[in-house]
């Protein structure tokens, strides 16, 4: 449906700026802002504490240097433990599963390939047909909907015209409001799903 085919075409529209415009932004920018404090904040304590973690480990290097290197060297090398245990336990053998069923999959792949060479081979017109017949499918039913679209695009703008040969200044101004309103609506949707996502 077209906007002008709309029987409140005619009729102003009601431009609500305060519900669709000043309070969706105004509600963005707070929640944003406030957002970005929380963040800023975040970020400043996360750094406050590799700094105090820093210095302590630097100063404790510094008091004790033989134990302080002992430990670090042993907590290294757990970790290393840790994580060749995990790359060996976790993720090679789902590593290989999926090695595995991407050479069952090219395999099927393969068996469906030749057995579609082989029944083309066998019957080519067939086989072209069937292979075909999905597109000529969609073409027509592109065709029929691009001619339905066609000819209701043309009644619509034959309309509009005629709207604007009889009532060119109000067809205009309604026009206008029709759209802008449209515009307000599409913009307090976009404020309202950032909202719900933020």
């Amino acid at each position: 449906m077209i906007f002008f085919d709309n029987p409140n075409f005619p009729s102003a529209q009601d431009l609500d700026l305060e519900n669709k415009l000043f309070l969706p932004t105004s509600r963005l920018y707070t929640q944003l802002n406030f957002q970005l404090q929380t963040l800023y904040q975040d970020i400043r304590a996360e750094l406050f504490d590799i700094h105090a973690l820093m210095a302590s480990s630097a100063k404790q290097l510094y008091e004790q240097p033989g134990p302080t290197l002992t430990a670090w060297y042993d907590q290294a090398a757990s970790r290393s433990v840790e994580l060749y245990a995990r790359i060996n336990g976790e993720l090679l053998p789902k590593a290989q599963a999926s090695y595995q069923q991407l050479i069952v999959d090219l395999a099927d792949a393969g068996r469906e390939t030749q057995l579609y060479l082989q029944n083309f081979m066998e019957n080519p017109e067939t086989a072209a047909a069937a292979a075909i017949e999905p597109v000529t499918a969609y073409l027509a039913a592109a065709t029929e909907a691009s001619e339905a679209a066609l000819v209701s695009g043309y009644y619509a703008l034959a309309d509009l015209f005629n709207m604007f040969l009889e009532q060119p200044t109000e067809t205009l101004e309604a026009s206008y409001h029709y759209l802008l309103s449209q515009l307000l609506e599409l913009y307090f949707q976009a404020v309202s799903s950032l909202l719900m996502q933020i």
